[in-house]
């Protein structure tokens, strides 16, 4: 049976992959703050925050209680949106927040699963808004978004590069899915799919990829 770890399983993406997981027949192992949203035998959840220290031991002994030996799929998909879309109202707390969610959060789960992980896939959520190259050539001007969140999926990307290029997690493959625009909670003005379409659409890319990178679920252009 594959194994499935997730993140952010509560609402949105999260929940919609859970769920589609667990349906096709996998064990999911799903991680949020809040209670599960999700009852069924394939499915066990540990309630815990990306941005707390402490998850790398607890999400382990949690591990070792279902009896498993791998993790085939680990999906980094907490996160949520933020504000500060100007200099004058940024926030740099409210940045670090972000960093500790979207980026550091993300290192503490790897960190906490390598031992499960041979020829498995790590995937990262990305967004548009993280990519320098997009930024660069001007895809966003005129728009308005928030700095602190584009900076810590920028960081994010970084760090999914680094993992990509280590010595550690040799036979895995490390890539980034950029969803496409989600009605979500945190989904932005123009979002154009249900979180169920993401959902799908992203679990077809996490499938076929067989190569470090980033992609696009809906198939439209990826860049860092």
């Amino acid at each position: 049976m594959r194994v499935v770890l997730i993140t952010g399983t509560s609402k949105g993406l999260g929940y919609e992959l859970a769920k589609n997981y667990v349906g096709s027949g996998s064990l999911v192992i799903g991680i949020s703050r809040h209670k599960p949203a999700i009852y069924e035998d394939n499915y066990h959840h540990f309630i815990g925050d990306v941005t707390n220290s402490d998850i790398e031991v607890d999400l382990v002994q949690f591990i070792d209680t279902l009896m498993i030996d791998r993790i085939d799929i680990v999906i980094n998909n907490a996160g949520t949106g933020s504000y500060g879309y100007h200099l004058s109202d940024v926030d740099p707390d409210e940045v670090l927040r972000q960093l500790e969610l979207h980026c550091v959060g993300v290192l503490r789960i790897v960190k906490a699963v390598r031992g499960y992980i041979s020829n498995s896939k790590i995937v990262n959520v990305t967004s548009r808004l993280s990519s320098i190259a997009q930024t660069q050539r001007g895809d966003f001007t005129g728009k308005v978004f928030s700095y602190s969140y584009r900076i810590a999926k920028c960081a994010q990307n970084m760090l999914s590069l680094c993992l990509s290029n280590g010595s550690e997690l040799l036979g895995a493959t490390v890539i980034s899915v950029n969803p496409g625009l989600l009605r979500t909670d945190s989904g932005s003005s123009d979002a154009k799919h249900s979180a169920e379409e993401g959902a799908l659409a992203f679990m077809s890319v996490v499938n076929d990829a067989n190569e470090n990178g980033i992609y696009h679920a809906f198939g439209d252009e990826a860049l860092y």
